[in-house]
């Protein structure tokens, strides 16, 4: 670390007044560094250049969500464990634990244990739709941004990649599907919609009715399982297969997705007209303004870091039909859909994070009082990302995906 942050280390060291009760209420005592918060949004003066403000919000960024996983992971994990009855003395072991990484890992090698046991003598087969998480490219912009020296970031002039991905824009004209593949669209599709559509003058539909369903030439109107086979007036969940959607479709398109120089539309095909990247989906977003590496990689940090990401759906199937397998089947389908979305985002984070915590500590002018958080923090959360990695990986191995 670098002599300009000596004297923030050398105050934590001493056990003088830095994270002492009485900072909270003065925010301009140079010992105390209320500026940052794990998970929070930094204060702007936490340093005296963007630069450094954009590494600190990294640290927030990423350090929180790396916790929070460690707390999602251990409420999965507890669940699955209690639902296969663990052993009490095992369980009152592992609640023992006061170090929270120590905790989740010893309830995810209980939770390991348990699904090997109810798997005994049993073949289960586990298909799981891959959660799909989105990347925010207006917030990698505005991050770029502030790394650049003129405060500017085109997006249009500097289009960003979503290497592996899908890269989704706002389209205000007709979108079509690259190289005849399905079309991601969310307005009106030229062709059959799969997916949901909102239609004033009905749809075919064969599932989940929003609306009126009525018998059509197709299908006998409402189901007995609530379901609507027939034309549904409002918003139908799964269309008829081949249907056209007259309205507005929010799924996979089979043709094009028109929007108009009013309205655009959402899509991950090849715009023909005005369009505004929205976010990468399903990839790594890479690219856009050029500005200095180490703030662009914080950035993508933060970025990662907020991503959305949708659960996956889960398909259990099995070979024997016992009340012991109708636990486990109902304990997976409850806690698996976060552990895979957990594995997922945290296979993604693991090197973002370890360049965020490489990074800190070139950072220039960060007050030094908050110089000791954000090497905790970083530190913190790179430890949390790997355990939680390698937890969630063992519950996924223990029913062979």
């Amino acid at each position: 670390m670098k002599n300009r942050f000596m004297p923030g280390v050398i105050v934590a060291v001493l056990g003088l007044p830095l994270f002492a009760n009485g900072c909270s209420d003065d925010a301009n005592n140079p010992l105390c560094c209320n500026e940052f918060e794990v998970g929070a949004t930094v204060d702007v003066n936490v340093s005296g250049t963007a630069q450094g403000r954009v590494a600190a919000q990294a640290v927030a960024d990423v350090a929180g969500i790396a916790a929070a996983a460690v707390d999602d992971l251990t409420t999965a994990c507890r669940g699955i464990a209690q639902d296969l009855d663990a052993p009490a003395a095992k369980q009152d072991e592992a609640d023992a634990k006061t170090d929270k990484n120590e905790q989740m890992k010893a309830w995810c090698k209980l939770a390991v244990e348990q699904i090997t046991s109810f798997k005994s003598g049993a073949t289960l087969t586990v298909q799981a739709t891959p959660p799909v998480c989105e990347a925010s490219i207006s917030a990698k912009a505005d991050c770029q941004a502030k790394c650049s020296v003129d405060g500017k970031c085109d997006i249009k002039v500097n289009p960003p990649k979503c290497t592996g991905g899908k890269l989704e824009v706002a389209c205000k004209g007709e979108c079509t599907a690259k190289a005849g593949a399905t079309l991601s669209c969310e307005g009106q599709c030229t062709g059959s919609c799969s997916g949901s559509c909102t239609a004033s003058g009905g749809v075919e539909c064969t599932g989940k009715c929003d609306g009126t369903c009525t018998a059509s030439a197709g299908g006998n109107g409402p189901q007995a399982d609530g379901t609507c086979k027939g034309k549904c007036s409002g918003t139908c969940s799964v269309t008829a297969p081949n249907v056209q959607c007259n309205g507005s479709c929010s799924g996979s398109c089979s043709a094009s997705c028109k929007g108009t120089a009013d309205v655009s539309v959402k899509c991950d095909g090849e715009c023909k007209a005005d369009y505004e990247p929205i976010s990468c989906k399903g990839g790594k977003l890479e690219g856009g303004c050029q500005v200095d590496a180490k703030c662009d990689a914080n950035c993508s940090a933060s970025v990662q870091a907020k991503a959305a990401c949708t659960p996956p759906s889960i398909d259990i199937k099995f070979n024997v039909d016992s009340d012991k397998i109708g636990k486990l089947v109902a304990t997976l389908k409850a806690n698996l859909p976060i552990i895979f979305s957990l594995k997922t985002r945290l296979e993604a984070m693991v090197d973002i994070t370890g360049q965020v915590s490489a990074n800190i500590n070139a950072v220039a002018d960060v007050k030094p009082a908050c110089i000791p958080a954000l090497v905790s923090a970083a530190a913190q959360a790179l430890g949390n990302v790997k355990d939680s990695a390698t937890a969630s990986a063992s519950i996924t191995a223990s029913i062979g995906k």
